[in-house]
């Protein structure tokens, strides 16, 4: 549960830096960052546990399918941008 934003990597340093300057109160970010992942009631693992093999498919599907249209439309960072 060692997750904090200011140890994360990317392909271009530049990236790291917009993103971190982004968030203000790093501490906070983590302490919220981790409540999502590692919640016991409603966190991401907690959730992933409670799902079926079928639903757990379903979401890995739609997660790739999510990714490939990303790549392809770089999407997803122009929204980001625009926030």
């Amino acid at each position: 549960r060692g997750v904090k934003v200011q140890h994360m990597q990317a392909s271009r340093p530049e990236d790291v830096e917009e993103i971190l300057s982004r968030i203000h109160d790093k501490e906070a970010f983590n302490i919220a960052l981790q409540d999502l992942i590692f919640n016991e009631r409603d966190g991401l693992f907690a959730t992933w546990r409670r799902m079926d093999a079928e639903r757990q498919m379903g979401s890995i599907g739609r997660l790739l399918r999510w990714g490939t249209m990303a790549e392809a439309s770089f999407a997803v960072w122009q929204q980001w941008t625009r926030a």
